[in-house]
């Protein structure tokens, strides 16, 4: 046997205790766990702008809820120091977070054009950093939907939006919360957006359901837009239930391989679509069957 000399020991030990470092740092890393957090909107619970949502979304199971004002315009206070005051206390009662704030009238009160819009916005974003979110959700459907008759994006509307969120981003940034725009409009479309405001807290809320509902491919749009153009996440299935093989989106396991793959690792907010209780079983039962689904998919493997 070669004798080694306590000079040459200490190097190979030293060298074995590295890469022994090394190995575990990366296994580590590799089996890390995702920092996903499941959420609900608070009008998928039947009170929207109201704290019975915390209590709600604590018996489902859930990390947090996304709150909206109940302004059917963009005026006045988005929450009242009272409001803010009473979700605090519930969110401390329950341990439950705020995922976003939505100034939901602005489906019937475009962003891009409405009076008082951009203020209100950024009164969504104030209540947002008060209840220690980082995101809100800006809504395009209804009377604000952008898509022209060939589902693309109507070019009227392309500059006053672009034009207010230039005017919202700085403000954005200054609260460090993102705003993030659920629309119908393309990714190729969106990504053109947010590239001309040039602001890295303007994104997509992309919602899985939307996209395809939308005329687009859900796949597609998410491998487009990626973890860099992507705020939040909506998980909404036609058939209510994530496993239900509805169709729209067309592949469950495959959007949830798609939001893997890109690295995206915030919120999942779970919102319904035309669920009927009758028909479709309580809503707090369909929350809690999905939530049983994410935990079991490979969003938490």
């Amino acid at each position: 046997m070669k004798n080694i000399s306590r000079r040459q020991f200490l190097i190979n030990s030293t060298g074995a205790l590295a890469m022994g470092s090394f190995m575990g740092a990366l296994l580590s890393a590799c089996e890390k766990k995702r920092g996903f957090q499941i959420g609900v909107c608070d009008w998928t619970l039947g009170c929207a702008g109201s704290d019975k949502a915390f209590d709600i979304a604590k018996s489902i199971g859930l990390d947090g809820v996304q709150l909206s004002s109940a302004k059917n315009k963009p005026e006045g206070e988005f929450f009242t120091s009272e409001d803010i005051a009473k979700f605090k206390a519930k969110m401390k009662e329950t341990g439950l977070k705020v995922a976003s704030t939505s100034p939901t009238c602005m489906n019937s009160c475009p962003f891009y054009s409405a009076d008082g819009a951009v203020e209100f916005t950024c009164k969504a974003i104030d209540a947002a950093n008060a209840l220690g979110a980082h995101s809100i959700l800006l809504p395009f459907y209804g009377k604000a939907n952008m898509q022209d008759a060939n589902k693309k994006m109507d070019e009227k509307h392309f500059a006053p939006l672009v034009k207010r969120l230039k005017e919202v981003a700085p403000y954005a940034q200054k609260k460090d919360v993102l705003v993030c725009m659920e629309n119908s409009i393309s990714a190729e479309e969106n990504i053109r957006v947010i590239d001309a405001v040039g602001s890295d807290y303007v994104k997509v809320y992309f919602d899985i359901f939307n996209s395809q509902y939308y005329g687009h491919n859900t796949l597609h749009e998410l491998n487009v837009l990626g973890k860099k153009y992507i705020g939040e996440i909506h998980m909404k299935d036609k058939g209510h239930r994530l496993d239900s093989g509805s169709g729209v989106p067309e592949n469950m396991a495959a959007c949830i391989d798609a939001i893997c793959e890109i690295g995206y690792e915030g919120w999942l907010v779970m919102e319904l679509h035309g669920h009927n209780p009758k028909k479709d079983g309580s809503v707090e039962d369909v929350l809690k069957h999905n939530l049983a689904y994410l935990k079991k998919s490979r969003l938490f493997a």
